[in-house]
């Protein structure tokens, strides 16, 4: 690397305050976090469609909120998948991370600031020093949009972000309980398929047998749920 630079990349690494947005809300990161959202949900729709009765299984047989639980997953894609093709209407990207910036939501969510590096074409960390110079930078821009452009900036920018944050919520909350649901199913599985180990080693070769195997498969059944022996 050159003199030159070394200097050219040291100025951007200090001006990266100039455009300045808070980490994980930005337009791209919206965009692409909604885009994974869709994706996630399309897949548990699928798995629940080829195989519906272990969700069933896992609901303890009501297949009623085994519907609910695919409608879930089904409207969620939709409506994120909906919001993604809405956002590249956005005409300017820019104040949308200006009005973020200013706001102090990423202090709030405990966010960190990210400011673009021209040298690397990325954006990067910056420190809470900087930071303070970022949110003035973005004031500057701001202020030089009529009170009507800022009132609609405003509105676009709240709008959009709390949309978000409401999708992401609402998947982490479906995410998890479907995670439950699968560690549940898959801890059935596993002591259906110890019990099945353990009953082949339960009688030895003179038909005597092991009580101490027996002991272990009382123990597994009195841990299973009652409807594993409808």
């Amino acid at each position: 690397m050159t003199r030159e630079e070394v200097v050219r990349r040291n100025k951007a690494k200090c001006l990266r305050y100039k455009k300045a947005a808070v980490s994980g809300l930005t337009l791209w990161e919206i965009r692409e976090k909604l885009g994974e959202i869709t994706e996630a949900c399309d897949e548990v729709v699928y798995w629940m469609d080829s195989d519906d009765q272990t969700l069933v299984d896992a609901l303890d047989g009501d297949y009623e909120d085994a519907d609910r639980f695919k409608a879930d997953f089904a409207v969620l894609s939709a409506d994120a998948d909906r919001m993604n093709d809405d956002m590249y209407g956005i005409w300017e990207p820019e104040r949308f991370d200006d009005i973020l910036v200013v706001s102090g939501i990423g202090n709030q969510r405990g966010e960190m600031l990210m400011g673009y590096d021209t040298y690397e074409c990325d954006y990067y960390g910056i420190d809470p020093f900087l930071g303070g110079w970022a949110e003035k930078e973005s004031t500057k821009r701001l202020e030089r949009l009529t009170k009507k452009e800022l009132l609609e900036q405003m509105a676009q920018t709240v709008s959009i972000t709390f949309a978000f944050l409401g999708i992401q919520s609402r998947y982490q909350d479906l995410k998890a309980a479907m995670d439950i649901l699968r560690a549940q199913n898959k801890e059935y599985l596993d002591s259906v398929k110890l019990l099945n180990e353990l009953h082949a080693q339960l009688w030895d070769e003179y038909g005597h047998m092991d009580y101490k195997v027996e002991h272990q498969m009382d123990a597994i059944i009195q841990r299973m749920p009652q409807e594993a022996f409808l």
